[in-house]
C-alpha cells in the first residue's frame, strides 16, 4: 500500500480521496511490492510546472507529470518505516486540457498521470518501443483497476 502525502493543497475537485486510495492498493499490488510505500504528491499549475520542467528537465514549457525516484540511499529505513519512493507533480490544467483534447473525463487523465509517474518511480520508462509499450499496457491496465467506475 502507498501512502500519498499531499505537498501544499489538498486534492484537486476532479480526484476524489477514494481514487487516490485505490491507486495506492492497486499499483503496488500489480507490481508484487510487498513493503508499505510512501510518495510525496504535488499538484501545480502550468506556471510551477514549466519552472520545475526547466530547471529539471531543462525543457522550457510545462508538462503534464514529473517524476522524482527517491534516491537509492532512502531505501535505508527503520524496521517497519514505508519505503519512500519519491515525488510526484502532476500539472492540473494540463491534464484537464488533454482531457478534453482526447474527449475523457478529468478524472481519468489525472488517474492516469499519477500511475504514470508510480511506474517511472519504479524504474519503468519509455525510451524506446519495447518499453513503451510495456509502460503503457501496464498503465492502461492499473488505470481499469484504479478506476472500476471510469466515466
Amino acid at each position: 500500500m502507498i501512502r500519498f502525502d499531499l505537498l501544499g493543497r489538498k486534492l484537486p475537485a476532479v480526484l476524489p480521496e477514494t481514487d487516490l486510495k485505490r491507486i495506492g492498493r492497486v499499483v503496488p499490488m500489480a507490481l508484487r511490492v510487498k513493503s508499505k510505500g510512501e510518495v510525496s504528491l504535488g499538484f501545480v499549475g502550468e506556471k510551477e510546472m514549466q519552472k520545475l520542467n526547466t530547471r529539471y528537465m531543462g525543457k522550457k514549457r510545462p508538462t503534464d507529470v514529473l517524476s522524482f525516484p527517491a534516491a537509492k540511499d532512502a531505501q535505508f529505513r527503520e524496521p517497519g518505516a514505508p519505503q519512500y519512493w519519491g515525488d510526484l507533480v502532476v500539472c492540473i490544467p494540463y491534464a484537464a486540457r488533454e482531457a478534453k483534447r482526447r474527449g475523457i473525463d478529468p478524472r481519468e487523465e489525472v488517474v492516469r498521470l499519477i500511475v504514470h509517474g508510480l511506474l517511472h518511480l519504479r524504474g519503468f520508462d519509455h525510451r524506446n518501443e519495447k518499453e513503451e509499450f510495456e509502460m503503457f499496457s501496464l498503465q492502461e491496465r492499473l488505470i481499469e483497476k484504479s478506476l472500476p467506475s471510469r466515466v
